[in-house]
Order: structure tokens, then C-alpha cells, then sequence
């Protein structure tokens, strides 16, 4: 059995683990699955397979049980990535640790693993908001002779961020968001494409987005009116808000 600690889970040693099998990938609808303890140590585990998203390119983890107890932490060891035209690392394989307090498996043990599903499809209707807010901010930027670069994003629940490498006057809101708007009542159909590389992109009509998250199949999930905020952070840097009210 292999076993590891909180503080030696590393890149390095984390190649002596298999990847996990992300459900979500092929299925973010997935709330619930089997899984096999692969390793243990104290409270920590890694399963062959597993429903729960671990926080990661700005989404943030989603909550829930492994037989019937809470999973307190989810950590992402990234195996191997790969980086999009941008520049943006991208997870391809991943060794998930579930940190379960008193869970009391072992290597080969069974586990049921059962999503906060109300947490998780929030996340996915608003991680597809903060791709529109960024199709749309891409779009302004491009017309503006600039590139949509991003210093980072945040997105959980009820909102999400992004802090755009660009200057974006106030003046420009009201446009980004009718863009997004118009995006999120379209009622268009939503996939995600892997390359042969292992990227996974995201699709909306002819838009693309690298991600590795979870989104809504339909526009028509989507809850509400997106509203696009603005804060200035200092020079060369903005931050776009959008919710769904």
C-alpha cells in the first residue's frame, strides 16, 4: 500500500499515485459514485475515482460525504499539464486527496462518495456566467486593439471575478454587459471538446475557452439576469464582477 502524509503530497511523490478518474469531466451531473481507496494516512485518502471537484482554476471545491461522513478538504496534486496559447497552466492528470476526518479505510476498501449537489450545480451555473463575462470582456478588448489577459479569477456559488490586464473604463460596462446578456438568452448549447493533447475547451456557438471545470449543458439553466460590476485595481489592472439576480 502506498501511504503518504499531508505534508510529503507533493508534484514529486504524487507521481508514485495513479491519477484519479474525474468523473466530473465526462459528467459534471454525476452526484454520486464508488469508489476504491487507493491510499490512506490519518485523515487523507486517495481513491481511484472520485465526483468532487477540487478547487482549481478559480473554481472553487465542491462539498459533500464519503460514507456518510463530511470530506472536510479536497487537494488537487497535479501529475502532468499542459499550457493553452495564452500561457495558462491546465491540469491534464491529477491525484485528488480527500481529507475525511475519522473515516477509519484502508487500501482496498470501498467508499461512497456523495456530492453537496445544491453547491455543485451553483458552481456550474456560475462558472458558464463567468465564461460569458469573459467572452463578452474578450470582445470589447479585441475591438479595442487589446488582449484579454487575466491576472486571475475567482468564481463560487452566487458571483464571480475576473482581474483583467487591461484598463476598462466604466464607460464599457454597460455594453460587456448587454454582450453578456444577450450570451446568457441566447438558449444556446453548451460542450467541452478534449484535444489530443489533453486540453479540454470549452464551446458556446463559436466561442472557446480552455478549461478543465464544470459548466450547465444549456443557457437556459441559468438563474436570473447577469449584472457586470467594475473596480479599478490599480493601473493596467481591472476587475469585472458578474451575478445572476
Amino acid at each position: 500500500m502506498t501511504v503518504f502524509s499531508r505534508g510529503d503530497v507533493t508534484t514529486m511523490n504524487a507521481k508514485d499515485l495513479p491519477p484519479t478518474d474525474l468523473l466530473y469531466n465526462d459528467d459534471p451531473y454525476a452526484a454520486e459514485c464508488e469508489a476504491s481507496v487507493i491510499a490512506a494516512s490519518g485523515d487523507d485518502l486517495v481513491l481511484d475515482r472520485t465526483v468532487f471537484y477540487p478547487e482549481g482554476g478559480g473554481q472553487a471545491a465542491d462539498s459533500g460525504t464519503l460514507n456518510g461522513i463530511p470530506v472536510h478538504r479536497l487537494e488537487r496534486v497535479t501529475i502532468s499539464e499542459r499550457s493553452t496559447p495564452e500561457g495558462i497552466p491546465i491540469p491534464l492528470e491529477s491525484t485528488v486527496v480527500h481529507t475525511v476526518p475519522d473515516h477509519g479505510l484502508v487500501a482496498g476498501d470501498r467508499a461512497h462518495l456523495v456530492l453537496d449537489w445544491e453547491r455543485r450545480y451553483a458552481n456550474m451555473k456560475m462558472h458558464t456566467a463567468a465564461h460569458l463575462l469573459f467572452a463578452a470582456t474578450r470582445e470589447f478588448l479585441e475591438e479595442e486593439g487589446q488582449s484579454a489577459v487575466t491576472k486571475g479569477c475567482q468564481i463560487e456559488g452566487a458571483s464571480a471575478r475576473f482581474d483583467f490586464r487591461a484598463d476598462i473604463g466604466t464607460e464599457a460596462i454597460a455594453g460587456i454587459e448587454r454582450r453578456v446578456r444577450e450570451l446568457a438568452q441566447s438558449g444556446l448549447e453548451a460542450h467541452v471538446e478534449s484535444a489530443d493533447n489533453g486540453l479540454r475547451t470549452w464551446h458556446l456557438g463559436e466561442i472557446e475557452i480552455p478549461c478543465g471545470g464544470t459548466h450547465v449543458r444549456s443557457m437556459t439553466e441559468l438563474d436570473g439576469e447577469p449584472h457586470v460590476k467594475r473596480r479599478r485595481k490599480g493601473a493596467g489592472l481591472t476587475r469585472l464582477y458578474i451575478a445572476l439576480t
